[in-house]
């Protein structure tokens, strides 16, 4: 049987194989999102199924020469981290946007690298920030969409217009389009933005978000009115990028948040 290297991974679901095992969907640097079988995991839950949790570093080795591998050893590869509160769901709702949008079997160095990241941000929060405090949870999750949708070719250029052939200009306005990214608008003065249209100053500290750790970006944008709608921009971007590609099928992991906190 064919045997990888071992790789770094992590869980980002799991489901009942028959009647001891589990099929795992796991993210790996070198094989993206990867499909195994965990057999007789379910059989023996002191020690293996323990061990295969969401959101613990592992390190696996996968065997087989089929698209569904079979799980070989596994090592911890650092310690487990404990989301708490609304990051548990936050983490749940990164687990799906991966496996509902991620290609099997194709590198995703960066991706991995984002989700690290992310991980590591929501485990350094209590799980109850709302309010200003809920920037805080709103901003890794934000960057996190944004880098996934730069590594899966699908987000736009937040700095240029092609229709101009010019960048992005901070007093002005676009209006976001499949086929031509961000094309200039105008907008009579006090007049609503619609829901595809944003603000050139928006759109530029949007980008930051890709660019900058957190810390940069709170003392680029220091009134906590502009942080928010800056946070607000950028939802609104990426659920309006996100929409198209993850189909009508709603996000369960945005069902069960709503059902717990009454708001998405």
């Amino acid at each position: 049987m064919q045997q990888l290297p071992p790789q770094p991974a992590y869980i980002l679901h799991s489901r009942p194989f028959r009647d001891t095992s589990l099929i795992l969907e796991l993210l790996t640097p070198d094989y993206g999102r990867i499909a195994c079988i965990a057999k007789g995991a379910r059989r023996d839950k002191q020690r293996r199924q323990r061990a295969l949790q969401p959101f613990a570093p592992l390190l696996v080795t996968l065997m087989g020469r089929h698209d569904l591998k079979t799980l070989g050893p596994v090592e911890s590869a650092g310690q487990s981290l404990w989301l708490k509160g609304r990051a548990v769901y936050a983490g749940l709702y990164a687990n799906e946007l991966l496996v509902r949008l991620l290609p099997e079997g194709e590198a995703q160095l960066s991706v991995f690298a984002a989700y690290q990241q992310l991980l590591a941000q929501l485990a350094a929060l209590t799980g109850e920030e709302q309010g200003i405090e809920g920037a805080v949870l709103e901003l890794p999750l934000r960057r996190f969409e944004l880098q996934l949708l730069q590594a899966l070719g699908c987000c736009p250029e937040l700095d240029f217009s092609p229709l101009g052939n010019e960048p992005i200009r901070a007093e002005a306005f676009y209006r976001l389009t499949a086929e031509e990214g961000f094309m200039p608008v105008h907008l009579p003065a006090g007049a609503a933005l619609r829901a595809g249209d944003f603000s050139g100053a928006h759109l530029l500290a949007v980008r930051s978000l890709t660019l900058a750790g957190e810390e940069g970006f709170v003392e680029d944008a220091s009134p906590e009115g502009c942080r928010a709608e800056v946070l607000a921009a950028a939802k609104r971007l990426c659920r309006q990028i996100l929409s198209p590609l993850l189909g009508n099928r709603p996000l369960k992991s945005r069902e069960l948040f709503r059902q717990v906190y009454g708001t998405q």
